[in-house]
């Protein structure tokens, strides 16, 4: 298999952002010195301490405005404590990448598991819907807290819509879902991201009849994705059923009509799109 692909065309998006570039071979992280493997509830505080780090403040800023915020460690402490439940969701695994020469995480991704309910776990309705308060022993007090300095209004009209979109595509079809993926800024461009999505991609393609992943992509990871098998639904909404080329072509709307599209870029067959943060 030779190192870059064939060229892939793919439409140019209204704001103008630039496509994700691949990830040179002389850029990746061996192999060997990456293991992926499940999270553990003690990596929780981690895995929150890094969210607010590789989301932009754009994302941050609707979530949690500014004039609300309590220190940084209080946020912190707050968004593990609202994800810590999920660890004991059976259909939710935290995959993490583990640098082995520094036996650190590098990198995040957040699978929900096929047979799972579409109510995506950062929702503040998913303490209800999931029955958390009794299932962790919460008070109304400690719920009250660890949502005060957030807006319920973005963070659930955000994936709400998100889940709305999701159930619309899928049709109650089991299926793998991302949310999120990421990779700590200093190993970006080094082939972390992939091996984060491949580790669901052998699973679902392991079963007969192979089950379909889904996800919700920016505009500059779209190419990247098309690589690893992935058909765009719309405009950001983009689902894999089990192997596949996927080349010039780009589905809009309702994900049936397709149009040939103009811009053109190289992108490497095993790219990156660490760059990308799904929430």
């Amino acid at each position: 298999m030779s190192e870059i692909a064939e060229r892939i065309q793919i439409p140019t998006p209204a704001n103008g952002v630039v496509q994700t570039e691949p990830t040179r071979p002389e850029n990746r992280i061996p192999r060997s010195d990456i293991e992926i493997s499940l999270c553990e509830v003690k990596d929780v505080e981690r895995i929150a301490e890094h969210l607010y780090e590789c989301f932009p403040e754009s994302f941050w800023g609707k979530m949690e405005p500014v004039d609300r915020r309590p220190s940084h460690s209080t946020r912190v402490s707050r968004l593990a404590k609202r994800l810590l439940p999920s660890f004991d969701n059976p259909n939710m695994k935290w995959v993490k990448a583990t640098y082995l020469p520094k036996n650190e995480m590098i990198g995040l991704a957040g699978w929900m598991g096929p047979g799972n309910p579409v109510h995506n776990v950062w929702r503040r309705s998913a303490v209800d819907f999931y029955d958390w308060k009794e299932h962790m022993g919460w008070s109304d007090e400690e719920i009250e807290e660890m949502w005060e300095h957030t807006s319920i209004e973005a963070w659930d009209g955000q994936f709400r819509g998100d889940d709305k979109k999701r159930d619309e595509v899928m049709k109650g079809e089991p299926h793998w879902f991302l949310a999120p993926l990421c990779t700590w800024p200093e190993y970006q461009g080094k082939g972390v991201g992939s091996r984060l999505i491949q580790w669901a991609i052998d699973i679902a393609d392991a079963q007969d009849p192979v089950t379909p992943l889904y996800l919700e992509s920016a505009d500059q990871a779209r190419a990247v994705y098309m690589h690893m098998g992935f058909v765009p639904q719309g405009k950001v909404n983009m689902v894999r059923r089990g192997p596949a080329v996927v080349r010039g072509l780009e589905a809009e709307g309702d994900g049936e009509r397709k149009e040939e599209v103009t811009k053109t870029m190289e992108v490497n067959i095993a790219a990156d799109p660490e760059g990308e943060e799904v929430a």
